[in-house]
């Protein structure tokens, strides 16, 4: 007699087989998300899990960053087009009938042909929401947000902050008993010993000097116009800082011409992409972080792991959990560039406040390591492989301690 797909995942555990796991990626670009998923990937215990990374598009600057251990398979060895839509679906399929749970591992088509393998094979489904919808909803197209309103048939979701979790579960309807927050976790020994390594040759000299730091894609999000405005003011009042961006994207050039309107070009630095950017974190005097949205913000731990005092906007939905309301780093009003450069002069005048705020940093980085998230994400997948019924409400499986109480 045939047994049923959960009879069959429950006797499996019970007899030490591993839980086989797809997760589903549109690509491997230099993005927070696609970072999370690579490093919760690696740190889930192996002796439970058989992690298949399926990824539709081989593009992408942390292909450099796979290692031989990955389990990874490319759909496409160019861009995504339209008509590749109904080819990555069964080549979904076909990888999704040798797994027990399929992973949306990042909104957007990938988890959508995910999710649909999934319940055309009576598997279960976890999608990973990485951002705050509601800011960013006004930007994406009617067929993106459909294909994100079928999240609402996933058999859980985990959201990387609470933020992001309550706005996603407002905007699509989803029942609050299959959505959960569980923050992000990095692996704090491998930054700290990436953080020992040497700046590269050409940026010695520019960091001699007080340098701010900020590491993102060059795209709208990150709002980078407001940081090249905050730091020319910081100049216009006599503080002299070097600003060094760490990322690449389509906005370079409108931002390099940013900089010469406002007469800041010979003390702003373009670094580009780096798979390694903890040398310029660490080496920062403040790092800086100008988002219009988050979800949770990667690089504000990375910041506090390296003892950077950190200046951000307090943007949905990431950087007020991450920086507990404002105690490990300073916070101020989205799109005010006065108020970023303000902070950012204190951060650079003040020493004994910047460390201050880097001393308390060091420990709140390690409320977010990566076994702790993994330890939070593995609870959750064998609870789905059991299919426990899950409680109602919005559940933060993983929530940061307070730690130490400072002055603000």
């Amino acid at each position: 007699m045939s047994s049923s797909p959960i009879v069959s995942r429950m006797e499996s555990t019970e007899m030490g087989k591993k839980i086989r796991l797809l997760f589903t990626l549109p690509n491997l670009v230099g993005a927070g998300g696609q970072r999370a998923v690579l490093d919760m990937c690696r740190g889930l215990d192996a002796k439970r899990f058989d992690v298949h990374i399926l990824v539709q598009e081989k593009l992408g600057s942390f292909l450099g960053d796979l290692r031989p251990t990955d389990k990874v398979t490319f759909l496409l060895d160019r861009r995504y087009r339209k008509t590749d839509l109904p080819r990555l679906l069964w080549r979904t399929m076909a990888l999704a009938q040798d797994a027990d749970i399929v992973i949306g591992a990042l909104e957007g088509r990938a988890s959508f042909c995910g999710l649909a393998a999934a319940k055309l094979l009576g598997k279960p489904f976890v999608g990973w929401v990485h951002i705050d919808w509601e800011p960013f909803l006004e930007h994406v197209s009617d067929r993106q947000r459909l294909g994100l309103s079928t999240y609402r048939w996933a058999h859980k979701i985990v959201a990387c902050s609470n933020g992001a979790a309550e706005s996603f579960s407002r905007l699509f309807s989803v029942p609050s008993d299959k959505i959960c927050t569980i923050y992000n976790g990095l692996p704090l020994a491998s930054i700290a010993k990436a953080a020992q390594e040497p700046l590269p040759a050409e940026f010695v000299e520019i960091f001699k000097q007080p340098t701010i730091v900020m590491v993102g894609r060059l795209d709208p999000q990150k709002n980078y116009p407001l940081l090249l405005d905050a730091h020319a003011r910081l100049a216009q009042g006599g503080i002299a800082a070097q600003l060094v961006i760490v990322g690449d994207g389509g906005l370079r050039d409108e931002l390099r011409a940013q900089a010469e309107r406002l007469g800041t070009s010979a003390s702003v630095h373009f670094a580009g992409f780096r798979l390694n950017p903890q040398p310029f974190i660490k080496n920062a005097r403040v790092f800086a972080l100008s988002s219009l949205f988050e979800g949770f913000g990667l690089v504000l731990v990375e910041a506090m792991m390296n003892g950077t005092p950190i200046a951000a906007t307090d943007c949905p939905s990431g950087p007020r959990e991450v920086l507990d309301n404002g105690a490990y780093g300073r916070l101020v009003p989205s799109q005010d560039a006065d108020a970023l450069a303000a902070a950012m002069r204190t951060l650079l005048t003040d020493r004994a406040e910047a460390e201050r705020l880097a001393e308390a940093g060091k420990k709140r980085a390690q409320a977010f390591a990566l076994e702790q998230s993994c330890q939070r994400w593995e609870q959750l997948l064998l609870g789905v492989a059991h299919s426990k019924p899950q409680k109602g409400g919005v559940e933060t499986i993983a929530p940061p301690v307070s730690g130490p109480s400072i002055g603000r």
